[in-house]
């Protein structure tokens, strides 16, 4: 069987629905990857074509006299059909309802304007007489069942979508509603939606401070998604983190490398706070990190910084095991980073721009804080950030729907935005 297929896939929606909230993420449908969609569509054609069977057929017919037939299938043989040209129209609704998107069949049209059929085997030679009133017969059955697999195919389709998870646990700190917040767009040349792209913390599900901007993704031809995460998405992962109490840590002096000097233990405090090393002479000490508020990140065009807010509470550990306070300091860490994608991961390196201290409480007399500025810097170099970009190298599975693959993604940081541009591929 051989077959030239023209197939138009069109789809119906709105771009002026109700106004809604921006979004946080936004993922477009190019001309490329429509493009696939009418490929596919074209094979899903192509094996329901090669599934028909030879339809029962009856009538009357002038062969030396008129006779009465019934055709109710061939006796063994076989029939290669030919397609030569067969064009269909597949017309899909797409809307919001909720938070999902709705699909729904609008109409569909098929002609098949031109084959051969050829018949061998058994009665073929019989049936051969009967060729026009087959071929008749294929011609108006097969526009009827393409479009009757379209309906029963956009129905399945429709009945998976709306069964859907609307949002993820990403780990046990947070997880991403990934809800529609607006209507699905509909252009000439690409399909796009709008999603809430939020991350809340698991137990407490808090909306955070952070409002959404508004943004657009970029026309491409070039591949066929463009996904967009903006810096309220980014942003509402560090509030989640935040209020799930996931950004919190203790630093002991088994925690440090060796090659770094100055040690958690009080006689390496005698010189700048004497007070320490008199009051608790020669003793373990442990500090303890935790968020004072959610992080600020920023989006700039190739990196992103961010402002980390903590608070270090440091203690003496006595004899007993118990902590003695000795001063609590404000921490705020200035960082940069970058981010790429590696094996389907979201994965990403950070670095240390600057930390400011602040005494906001000392019961060992005056804490010099710009010595203590550059011991926490180095601290924090040697020890939190190599902990750190060991997370970020290991990466993060960007989610995808069952069956779809992406294929050869590429991320660039934009003002305010990450991009991903990507193929897909649909199956094995």
């Amino acid at each position: 069987m051989y077959l030239s297929i023209c197939v138009a896939l069109l789809m119906i929606g709105t771009a002026l629905g109700e106004t809604g909230p921006n979004p946080g993420i936004q993922s477009k449908v190019t001309q490329k990857g429509l493009e696939y969609a009418r490929q596919i569509a074209i094979t899903d054609a192509e094996k329901k074509i090669k599934e028909f069977h030879l339809p029962d057929i009856s009538g009357t017919i002038d062969l030396l006299g008129w006779i009465d037939y019934q055709i109710t299938g061939k006796d063994g043989g076989t029939f290669d059909l030919n397609i030569n040209d067969l064009s269909a129209a597949f017309i899909v609704n797409i809307s919001q309802d909720s938070a999902r998107p709705v699909l729904s069949y609008k109409d569909c049209s098929a002609s098949l304007n031109s084959f051969d059929l050829q018949l061998h085997g058994g009665g073929s030679w019989f049936y051969n007489l009967f060729l026009p009133q087959v071929k008749n017969k294929i011609r108006q059955i097969t526009p009827q069942k393409l479009c009757s697999e379209f309906r029963n195919m956009i129905g399945k389709l429709e009945a998976i979508i709306q069964t859907l998870s609307i949002s993820q646990q990403l780990d046990r700190y947070v997880e991403l509603d990934y809800s529609l917040v607006g209507e699905p767009e509909i252009t000439a040349n690409s399909v796009g939606l709008p999603i809430k792209g939020e991350l809340y913390d698991v137990q407490h599900h808090k909306e955070s401070p952070f409002t959404a901007q508004s943004f657009n993704l970029p026309n491409t031809t070039d591949h066929m998604l463009i996904l967009g995460l903006s810096e309220y998405f980014i942003n509402t992962g560090g509030f989640a983190y935040f209020v799930a109490g996931a950004l919190q840590f203790n630093i002991t002096d088994d925690m440090i490398p060796k090659d770094i000097p100055v040690r958690l233990n009080t006689s390496s405090l005698k010189i700048l706070i004497p007070k320490v090393a008199t009051q608790y002479p020669n003793l373990l000490m442990k500090i303890r990190m935790s968020a004072s508020k959610q992080p600020v990140v920023r989006l700039i065009p190739g990196k992103l910084t961010a402002d980390v807010f903590t608070t270090a509470e440091v203690f003496a550990i006595l004899p007993n095991k118990s902590l003695a306070e000795l001063f609590v300091l404000g921490v705020t860490a200035s960082v940069c980073g970058q981010m790429f994608i590696s094996n389907m991961k979201l994965c990403g390196s950070m670095s240390l721009n600057r930390v400011d201290l602040a005494v906001e409480e000392s019961k060992v007399g005056q804490i010099p804080t710009e010595t203590m500025e550059i011991m926490l810097k180095l601290g924090l170099q040697k020890m939190m950030i190599p902990k750190i970009n060991a997370i970020l190298k290991r990466g993060f599975t960007i989610p995808t729907l069952d069956e779809v693959s992406l294929i050869n993604p590429v991320l660039k940081i934009e003002q305010g935005l990450i991009l991903i541009t990507t193929d897909i591929q649909y199956g094995n």
